[in-house]
């Protein structure tokens, strides 16, 4: 692979991992052996949860959360951050200009858009209580952008995995480069990303691809011990079918805990079944699905015992990096849909964060607000007008809560957002260059 540019962007200092107590906080810790504390407190040394409990002595920086909801970081388990610069230029009502928009600019990319685009996402994110995301990238042109994509995730601040894909336009017959897929793995390691970004692979799967592909690619990443994540949002070519045939990927032996597929709207009951027996799990973005695809099967989905987490997709429709309206929308949809009890605000908040970490093999660090975990944690103000007067602080972050109550962010025991603005971003400034970049691709696509 090789590079179609140069761009080396400015080195970023993150704020530090002081020591702090956070005091007088109301805590849903999606963790059973703490549930829900009312004012209640979380010691935090070296970017770890140490304490949790009331009365704790305060050590280091005082936070007060007094009128503060505290809960797990936001995690996003797919989200085409590239994509992130074609907010706006996706106009018609099903979404499926977006292919076209995708396919007519995703070849004139600079390095400089590749970074800038995920840089974007990624504030969205922090300003929107997000602290883990997972780069689906379905459009590596070289070895550079993957790297500065991950150097992107790095300069954010944010934890996060980074799937490694084909081009945009890569032939059905065509491999992806997996020789650079290796020299990713092996550069960026634990040292280089600060434990804090995982490599995974983003395949395309029978769906857009010939066995000798597929097949081939699958093999790759099973070598490489690298999770998978697949789009399952039409039906097999062989088939000509109209459910998912995920069926038919588990006789294949493609199923597995290390595939993630994602939508699987038109699965079947029997492709469902599949996705049960074999740990598969799923990723739902149900506002543009809802949009171009079709009703999510949630409830299906959990009551087979499917895993299932949540992700923004793109924000290219456009759409936001609101992950408090894709968890209310689902509690909405079902309810309408099926009249289910399972989906409650509980159930799909626990998608949004310990299973969200579950998927993206994070739970031992995120997830929840546990003793030993590390430090990624969201604010909510419950002061703000369209919290108040409310009691029950989990359903209202849920059925009600939107980015601008997002207060504080902390992730992995740095401070990167407090009262709501960002404290390592200069947000006009990103949003200039944002602009900047898709002026200039408009403009190169125009000749």
């Amino acid at each position: 692979m090789t590079t179609e540019s140069t761009f080396t962007p400015e080195p970023v200092t993150l704020p530090p991992r002081p020591e702090f107590t956070i005091k007088h906080a109301n805590i849903v810790s999606m963790d059973p052996a703490f549930g829900d504390m009312l004012d209640a407190d979380i010691h935090i040394r070296n970017g770890q949860i140490v304490g949790v409990g009331r009365d704790l002595p305060i050590v280091g920086e005082l936070i007060d959360a007094s009128g503060m909801t505290v809960l797990p970081g936001l995690i996003d388990t797919h989200w085409h951050l590239w994509n992130s610069l074609l907010r706006g230029l996706v106009r018609d009502e099903t979404g499926e200009d977006y292919f076209t928009v995708k396919r007519a600019l995703g070849g004139k990319y600079e390095l400089a858009d590749f970074y800038w685009s995920a840089r974007l996402a990624l504030a969205e994110a922090t300003k929107s209580g997000i602290t883990t995301v997972h780069n689906w990238d379905h459009n590596v042109r070289s070895s550079a952008d993957a790297d500065l994509n991950i150097q992107a995730q790095l300069d954010s601040g944010l934890r996060g995995v980074f799937s490694y894909g084909p081009k945009d336009s890569c032939p059905e017959d065509e491999l992806m480069d997996l020789e650079d897929l290796r020299r990713v793995v092996d550069f960026w390691d634990a040292q280089r990303t600060d434990g804090r970004i995982n490599i995974g692979v983003a395949v395309r799967g029978p769906y857009r691809t010939p066995p000798q592909v597929y097949e081939t690619e699958w093999a790759a990443a099973r070598e490489l011990g690298l999770p998978m994540t697949m789009h399952c949002d039409r039906c097999l070519r062989e088939e000509g079918c109209k459910n998912c045939g995920l069926t038919r990927l588990g006789d294949l032996g493609l199923l597995g805990p290390d595939l993630q597929v994602v939508h699987a709207i038109h699965a079947s009951t029997e492709d469902i079944a599949a996705l049960a027996e074999t740990g598969t799990r799923v990723s739902l973005s149900p506002i543009t699905e809802m949009r171009s695809m079709g009703f999510p099967q949630l409830t299906e989905l959990l009551e087979a015992g499917v895993p299932v987490s949540l992700s923004i997709d793109t924000t290219a429709f456009p759409t936001n990096a609101d992950m408090f309206s894709q968890m209310r929308v689902l509690v909405a949809t079902e309810a309408a849909r099926t009249g289910s009890k399972i989906v409650s605000a509980r159930r799909v908040m626990e998608m949004a964060t310990i299973d969200g970490a579950r998927d993206l093999g994070l739970d031992h660090l995120v997830g929840s607000i546990s003793v030993g975990k590390r430090a990624d944690l969201i604010f909510i103000r419950m002061s703000d007008l369209n919290l108040a007067p409310g009691k029950d602080p989990l359903e209202l972050v849920v059925l009600a809560a939107q980015p601008s109550n997002v207060d504080t962010v902390i992730a992995d025991g740095r401070l990167l957002m407090r009262g709501g603005e960002l404290l390592a971003t200069d947000t006009d400034a990103l949003a200039a260059t944002a602009r900047a970049c898709q002026d200039r691709l408009l403009a190169e696509a125009a000749g």
